[in-house]
């Protein structure tokens, strides 16, 4: 054989049980040869393939009998030089799911006060030990014992309630230090994990409270708010300020004598309360003296929550306790409670436990091996391999159990697969029947099918369901990456159609129903309603402007489908015209109570129109079918006035017809209304009453300029 020179660098994966492939930083290498070894037998190395580019050379190359897992493999060379063997493309493959998945309920740690089993499914590791710090000053490792579908487990005597422990890993010959993916109490900044007897987290009641009555989709409306803009104003009269214990207290007024805090939000009607991510995150220092911010959409663990909302976050069971706190006050008031919850990526890859204790199974990779990045922040899970989709099945059950979650948001669902999602409604259904999903529906551009996307167009694929409607809120507001294109609200009369089809549910196209229609013009993302109609309209009067944004909200609240409100929206909050403040700081983010206060005839408006709505099952209609029956628009409409009917629904609503009409113009509009029967007006301008304002003379109506008009037949 010619010598050769040997290869500056190489790198080896092994890519099916008898595939390798090598990298070899060279252009030619010559006449050489390869095999594996590992510390009792070589197995020779055949060609399978070459591919040359980019000063790289891949050799695809075989070896005739399978390599075990659980073992250190080294690629050795012509001349005796010896390279690591990691596993590549392997951990990847259909058959490594078949062999390895792991279906057992007690990943993590298990705890009873006589004895703590721990388990990790590691089944590329070819060591792992347990590292528990027994006491402060105390700290030993236990060798944990293989299982055969690569978990890892050691069953411990004793109490070891609040004890830290985490994972010594060898793999792909390093040794990694990792916290349990499923741990469910964390230290400060989440970077040991801690046993945790959950039953001394739960707060004085909480085992006899139970679970709210059931409610379909179409009579929730959702109210988005953040832990720490909710309460850190200055002015918010709230002692627990930025802490998941602000939602707890009673009683508290802002300026002028506003109700704020957890009165405001039983006050309102809502009938949802949903909070940004309230898991552990890696972007604000726990121990912080004033913590910096975030919105939280950068997981780290995703069993535990945050410890920057909890007054003491070096307590680990101080942070569950209160999140508990949480979800007790606002059950007692009648409010449910959903989680947003961000399973799609994960902080820093790289630093992330998954990666460490499973290299490159987690995430989603090229042909190249390279990370897929179509959540934009570097990385994009793998839902569609067994323990991913496991680990997310897994982790909504903790919550809603454990927790008695009521529901969960699920950032950039594009990213997961249609069937992890429809098992995850599956398996919460199981626990409550009346669990509220819904998710962000975008077309992710992520290295998955695009049949099997959980994205809005196939809607109908995943009936359990809820989506963000953004057909609804680029009609109604505008397309939010651009302030070129004005919506409904704004005049322009070519959103008309699309708005009819909308106010539907969007049952003739999209939807199987209207429950699957989340209806929203304004949510965390993006400019607030607000901002947005100062940039379009700078030199607009406020009371113009809050016209405006008044109508917006009327077709959030009267339309079909499922109301989503952004907390402060009905005080027309502002961002000072930021887009993006996940990281602006409380000054930009917090709910400002004096706004409020200002604002409160706008408010009192809001809540009577909430009101109105839960009042009148007319505008909750569940089933498509009795929609396309009756729902329709008035065919005689003037420009820049729609008409919406709903008629015949005498059996469900105490109404016989309803006739909602919106002006989008700056004149006043005249619609003649259907028949020579005395109509009756339930809203005009500011003022709203179910019994009837006045009766109408003639089948005529005059609709004030920028605002909406509600009449009605009694049955």
């Amino acid at each position: 054989m010619q010598n050769v020179k040997k290869p500056i660098q190489l790198e080896a994966y092994l890519d099916t049980f008898s595939k390798v492939t090598l990298v070899i930083h060279a252009d030619d290498i010559g006449e050489s040869s390869f095999f594996v070894k590992d510390d009792t037998k070589v197995y020779p190395l055949l060609k399978l393939a070459e591919e040359r580019g980019d000063g790289r050379l891949l050799l695809h190359m075989y070896v005739q009998e399978e390599l075990p897992l659980g073992k250190d493999y080294f690629i050795v060379g012509s001349h005796g030089e010896t390279y690591p063997l990691n596993t590549g493309a392997i951990v990847r493959t259909e058959e490594f799911d078949m062999r390895f998945a792991y279906d057992g309920a007690d990943l993590g740690a298990v705890y009873t006060p006589e004895w703590t089993q721990f388990k990790v499914w590691a089944p590329t590791a070819t060591n792992l030990r347990l590292k528990v710090w027994e006491s402060p000053g105390a700290v030993k490792e236990y060798p944990m014992e293989r299982g055969i579908r690569g978990e890892w487990y050691i069953k411990l005597p004793g109490d070891f309630h609040l004890k830290e422990y985490c994972y010594i890993v060898r793999v792909n010959h390093q040794t990694n230090e990792a916290v349990d993916p499923y741990a469910k109490a964390v230290t400060a900044n989440g970077r040991r994990g801690v046993v945790m007897n959950l039953a001394k987290t739960d707060p004085e009641n909480w085992k006899r409270a139970h679970r709210l009555p059931s409610i379909s989709k179409t009579d929730s409306i959702i109210y988005e708010v953040h832990v720490r803009d909710f309460s850190i104003h200055p002015e918010s009269g709230i002692q627990s300020k930025g802490k998941f214990l602000g939602f707890t207290e009673g009683g508290t007024t802002g300026p002028n004598g506003t109700v704020t805090g957890l009165d405001y939000l039983t006050s309102l009607g809502i009938t949802h309360v949903e909070l940004l991510p309230v898991n552990d995150f890696g972007s604000v220092d726990e121990l912080g003296k004033y913590p910096n911010y975030n919105w939280g959409y950068d997981p780290v663990h995703y069993n535990a929550p945050e410890g920057s909302y909890s007054t003491d976050p070096i307590d680990p069971a101080c942070r569950i306790k209160e999140l508990k706190q949480l979800i007790l006050a606002l059950h007692e008031r009648g409010l449910r409670v959903i989680f947003d919850v961000v399973y799609n990526h994960t902080y820093i890859r790289e630093a992330s436990s998954f990666e460490k204790i499973v290299p490159g199974y987690y995430f989603r990779y090229d042909r190249g091996g390279n990370p897929i990045n179509g959540t934009g922040v570097g990385n994009d899970t793998a839902s569609e391999r067994a323990m991913m989709r496991k680990f997310m099945i897994d982790s909504v059950k903790y919550w809603a159990t454990e927790y008695k979650v009521d529901g969960f948001r699920f950032d950039l669902m594009g990213i997961h697969d249609i069937e992890t999602m429809n098992l995850i409604q599956k398996e919460l259904s199981n626990i409550n029947p009346s669990i509220f999903l819904l998710g962000e529906g975008w077309n992710m551009n992520t290295l998955l099918d695009e049949n099997k996307k959980a994205k809005i167009d196939l809607a109908k694929n995943l009936p359990g369901i809820s989506f963000f409607n953004d057909r609804f809120r680029d009609t109604v507001k505008g397309n939010v990456f651009t302030t070129s294109r004005e919506g409904w609200i704004d005049g322009n009369p070519a959103q008309t159609i699309d708005l009819k089809e909308c106010m539907t549910g969007n049952c003739n196209s999209l939807f199987l129903d209207p429950g699957q229609s989340i209806n929203y013009i304004e949510c965390h993302d993006n400019h607030t309603l607000w901002d947005r109609l100062s940039i379009i309209h700078p030199h607009e009067e406020e009371q113009i402007r809050r016209r405006r944004q008044r109508l917006g909200m009327a077709f959030v609240l009267l339309s079909q489908g499922v109301p989503f409100i952004h907390a402060g929206q009905e005080f027309f909050r502002t961002k000072f015209g930021d887009p993006n403040s996940y990281q602006s700081g409380d000054t930009v983010n917090r709910l400002d109570w004096m706004r409020k206060a200002h604002y409160e005839n706008d408010v009192h408006f809001f809540r009577k129109l909430i009101q109105l709505r839960k009042n009148h099952a007319a505008f909750r209609i569940r089933f498509s079918e009795q929609i396309k029956k009756h729902v329709s628009f008035l065919e005689n409409e003037q420009d820049g006035v729609i008409a919406y009917w709903i008629r015949s629904v005498q059996s469900i609503d105490s109404w016989k017809e309803i006739i909602v009409l919106f002006n989008q113009t700056l004149e006043e509009r005249t619609v003649k209304l259907p028949g020579e029967t005395k109509w009756i007006i339930a809203v005009e301008g500011d003022r709203i009453n179910e019994a009837g304002l006045y009766k109408l003379d003639e089948p005529l109506i005059t609709v004030s300029p920028l605002s909406f008009t509600i009449v009605f037949l009694p049955s």
